[in-house]
């Protein structure tokens, strides 16, 4: 008879390497109490077997067993329980015959082949009742005096020793990250027909939607706000926003751990940030009048920090760890989102200077060869021949300039010349206030000259600060713009500030946004659009598109009728 060799038990959760685990199996029986065979098994080894040289007691071994989950049992097929613990035994009826039907399920599935099961084998088999959930950790048990000699088939168990487990908190758990893997599987949800059919901007004033319905929905919060880091300036930039107060004009976030508030501090170390009590937080900047905690975890895209997420909550302590952790996971994908807008309108600006390129080069020869006809008319020809060749001379310089116009992007506004060429003042603009704000003299330029053709008085400005220092003083004097056409991306200011202060001054004073091929670095549009935004323009754009919006913000339709 083989000499018994001495036995470790690890008690119920202590867990070691599995490397050491396997050297110690070389020398020592090592019973498992976090297995179900150990948790079955380990009454009668315990009761048996000496540990450091002494005989454990009955109430030692049962104290073990009263510590292993909601409560051990032994239940054989026909659903008697042979013996349970304490802790089992104080289950309600219905915990108990829920533990018992799952055990002799269990035994019968074995007995009919649908499941394996032999002594030794574990199985996992869970249940609800109400609002908990519950794992039962079934290990089959040899059955006494039967063996399995000459290489036959072990019997069917006819027993199980189970443990019951309270996994109310860990399906709790689960259930939310399955929530917001549905819900942020639906953020990144864009198919072909939806890219054709509307532009960046309402693409992303449709994540917008579907963010914050996202958060109310799975985490039920109402006062958040995402802000996107430039990887050039460092600033942290608003994007989407509910139920908080933004930051006033000329005010700006960074990612610095110094008076940049908590958004500043998570941006720079990347570690998420729960204040329990805002008041006596030293780190906590202004967001929600009445906040008492706080959550801010940073947006992360493939482990590069792009953003910060921030919940605010009137009550204090609002926040935990789990909170955190799952803000972290649903944060990654609202960053995948709007990478995923940000490569459309990348992809989108250079194929169309890529196309506009193209063209250029495999018209040129043509069109070469076309002004050099026109060219070789001499002057004496007949002069219905010569003025025809000067046309053909004009359509030639002014194909070469559309496409060139093309070709430059968000520097040109299409259609000029013609618009120009008129010179008809429209009545409805007759004598009306412009205030228009880019960086790029060359648009600036040209919609001043479209707007004072047209019998519009207008002032420019080449940068934010100076144009809304002028919104301002003009309401002051009581004489507010009649409308404001701005740029969204200016080195001081952003459209959002511009679009702000014209309508803190003035509510009525439409505001009219543009931006390159959708390009918004501020996400200007969208909180533009929630707050009254008149209209926004792709550069470039056709003048006439301009023209048709300034008369609709000054009340006429198409048609010329007033609205």
């Amino acid at each position: 008879m083989p000499e018994a060799r001495p036995r470790i038990i690890l008690p119920p959760g202590v867990a070691i390497d599995p490397a050491l685990m396997q050297r110690l199996a070389v020398d020592f029986d090592v019973i498992d109490a976090n297995s179900a065979i150990g948790r079955a098994q380990s009454r009668q080894w315990l009761r048996a077997e000496p540990l450091d040289g002494h005989a454990l007691t009955e109430s030692t071994a049962s104290a073990v067993l009263e510590a292993l989950g909601e409560g051990v049992g032994i239940v054989d097929a026909s659903g008697d329980v042979a013996w349970m613990n304490l802790e089992l035994a104080a289950q309600s009826a219905e915990i108990l015959r829920r533990f018992v039907d799952t055990c002799t399920d269990l035994l019968r599935s074995a007995a009919s082949g649908l499941v394996p099961l032999r002594a030794g084998d574990v199985q996992r088999r869970t249940f609800r009742i109400g609002s908990r959930s519950f794992e039962v950790v079934a290990s089959a048990l040899a059955t006494p005096g039967q063996h399995n000699g000459n290489g036959a088939a072990p019997p069917t168990p006819t027993r199980v020793a189970a443990i019951l487990l309270d996994v109310t908190e860990g399906r709790r758990v689960q259930e939310r990250l399955d929530a917001i893997d549905s819900a942020g599987a639906d953020l990144i949800r864009i198919d072909a027909e939806e890219v054709e059919r509307i532009n960046p901007a309402e693409r992303l004033k449709a994540l917008d939607g579907r963010v914050v319905a996202a958060v109310r929905n799975v985490f039920g919060w109402d006062h958040f706000e995402f802000r996107l880091l430039n990887r050039e300036s460092k600033q942290l930039e608003l994007v989407f926003c509910n139920g908080l107060s933004p930051l006033g004009i000329g005010e700006k976030l960074y990612a610095r751990g110094d008076a940049n508030g908590i958004s500043g501090i998570v941006a720079t170390t990347g570690q998420g940030y729960i204040s329990r009590d805002t008041r006596s937080d030293k780190n906590y900047l202004r967001g929600l009048p009445t906040a008492r905690s706080s959550l801010t975890v940073p947006l992360r895209l493939h482990e590069r920090i792009v953003g910060v997420f921030n919940v605010e909550s009137e009550q204090p302590d609002a926040f935990n760890e789990e909170d955190r952790l799952c803000a972290e996971v649903f944060g990654r994908y609202v960053a995948l989102a709007l990478n995923i807008l940000d490569v459309l309108v990348v992809e989108r600006r250079t194929t169309n200077r890529r196309v506009a390129i193209t063209v250029m080069g495999e018209i040129k020869s043509p069109l070469d060869t076309i002004a050099k006809a026109a060219e070789s008319i001499e002057v004496g020809a007949d002069p219905r021949v010569v003025e025809l060749a000067e046309k053909i001379l004009d359509a030639v310089s002014s194909v070469r300039h559309r496409i060139e116009a093309a070709t430059s992007g968000p520097q040109t506004i299409l259609g000029v010349d013609e618009i120009l060429r008129e010179g008809q003042r429209d009545p409805i603009l007759e004598g009306k206030r412009v205030l228009v704000a880019d960086d790029e003299a060359a648009i600036r330029d040209t919609i001043t000259d479209v707007l004072v053709q047209k019998g519009c008085e207008v002032s420019t400005f080449a940068s934010g600060a100076p144009a809304i220092e002028a919104v301002r003083a003009e309401a002051e004097a009581g004489m507010p713009f009649d409308l404001v056409i701005s740029d969204v991306r200016m080195p001081d200011r952003n459209g959002y500030e511009v679009f702000k202060a014209v309508k803190d001054t003035d509510q009525r004073t439409p505001v009219i946004l543009m931006t390159g091929f959708g390009y918004d670095p501020h996400h200007s549009i969208v909180r533009c659009s929630q707050e009254g935004l008149h209209c926004f323009l792709f550069k470039p754009f056709q003048v006439t598109q301009l023209l048709e919006e300034v008369r609709k913000a000054f009340g006429v339709e198409a048609g010329g009728e007033k609205t």
